[in-house]
C-alpha cells in the first residue's frame, strides 16, 4: 500500500469513527447552517455543545447509559 493510499485509508477510518462517536456533530451543524442560508451567525463550538448537552438532558430519549 502506498503512502498516499495509507493516508487516505486512515482519513476514512477517522471520519467513520467521528461519525459513530458523534464528534462530527458541530461540523455537520456548520455545513447545514451554510447550505440552508441561515441569516443569523452560527453558534460557536462551545455554544453548540452546551446547547446539545442541555437538549439531551432535557429530553433524554433512548440512550444506552
Amino acid at each position: 500500500m502506498s503512502g498516499a493510499a495509507l493516508v487516505a485509508a486512515l482519513r476514512e477510518v477517522r471520519r467513520f469513527a467521528r461519525g459513530v462517536l458523534g464528534s462530527d456533530a458541530y461540523d455537520r451543524y456548520l455545513h447545514h447552517h451554510r447550505i440552508t442560508g441561515c441569516t443569523h451567525p452560527p453558534l460557536t463550538e462551545r455554544e453548540f455543545w452546551r446547547a446539545k448537552y442541555a437538549e439531551q438532558d432535557a429530553n433524554p430519549g433512548a440512550r444506552c447509559c
